[in-house]
């Protein structure tokens, strides 16, 4: 795999974890992949002037080593498959000082007319080009817990409450938040969710380290991370749009939970995004896993989302 972005973590792309927030994977991910586009021969295809671009279509994630403040990374990747109109790139972002893997992405992105987003079938000479490109995708990048290949969740914002969804985020969408088509740049998508989810999940986190607490006077505190996610990209608002983000609890284990979130325009009801994530309670003190005691995770799954029908 060619490298196509280096750098490191600044301090403002770290969140109150401690570590750098999905926000900027996301973005470092994508600033490697519009590098990537131009051995596809889309040189300019994220200019102003450009007839075509790429737009992700779902994105799968899997978060392996965390990155703090001052810490180096680059990002390498290939093209896994290509299509008609799109084209599946594998890529990771990399610790440059001893080479452990940070994040996976597996993302398919749209060939697509700039101004429509209507797909627009690739050249001749792509084939040959993306032939160039070709990797595999290694074990540490396969999905794990949520598949690649699944259908898209449906979603009926009508009924989103009546199903146990709770609205966690309410945003305008700003013109320094979008590309220059006018549409929200995807790190806007996860970033939404990011900010929004301690407004579902912070309580019952801090409740439950709580109790642990109590219970053998060891001293923590309730964070969290993210180990895996799925992203599905439907339709993208424009700078003077607004979004809502709302998000529910749909799988409880031992460790682990597993989050839906659907992002939608709050006054016509338009799905922008839907997305899933596994997640699990972090104690920021010992930077470690926290187990769900039996308790916590029955409050947990007392919140479960109801199914559709």
């Amino acid at each position: 795999m060619r490298e196509y972005w280096r750098g490191s973590v600044e301090a403002w792309e770290c969140d109150e974890m401690g570590h750098m927030n999905v926000r900027f994977w996301v973005r470092r991910a994508l600033d490697g992949m519009m590098l990537m586009a131009t051995e596809l021969g889309c040189e300019r295809a994220f200019a102003p002037e450009a007839t075509a671009t790429l737009l992700p279509i779902r994105q799968h994630i899997r978060f392996l080593r965390e990155a703090r403040e001052g810490v180096p990374l680059f990002f390498r990747g290939g093209v896994v498959a290509i299509g008609e109109a799109d084209v599946t790139f594998y890529s990771e972002i990399v610790h440059s000082l001893d080479g452990a893997i940070g994040a996976t992405f597996l993302t398919k992105m749209a060939h697509a007319e700039a101004k429509t987003g209507r797909a627009y079938p690739w050249p001749e000479r792509t084939t040959a080009l993306a032939a160039a490109m070709q990797v595999e995708v290694p074990a540490h990048g396969s999905p794990r817990s949520i598949s690649f290949d699944g259908p898209t969740d449906q979603f009926d914002f009508a009924t989103l409450v009546s199903r146990g969804f709770q609205q966690v985020g309410l945003s305008a969408v700003r013109i320094e938040d979008v590309d220059v088509f006018n549409r929200l740049y995807p790190e806007g998508m996860i970033g939404r969710v990011s900010t929004g989810v301690p407004n579902l999940m912070t309580a019952w986190r801090e409740e439950t380290t709580a109790e642990l607490c109590a219970q053998d006077g060891q001293p923590r505190k309730a964070g969290a991370a993210v180990l895996e996610y799925r992203l599905d990209y439907i339709s993208w608002p424009g700078a003077g749009d607004f979004m809502a983000v709302y998000s529910g609890v749909a799988d409880v284990a031992e460790k682990t939970n597993t989050l839906k979130h659907v992002l939608a325009h709050p006054v016509t009801g338009e799905i922008f995004c839907v997305c899933e994530a596994v997640a699990v309670t972090f104690d920021l003190v010992a930077r470690k896993v926290i187990a769900i005691p039996p308790q916590a995770r029955a409050r947990l799954e007392a919140r479960l989302i109801k199914p559709i029908g």
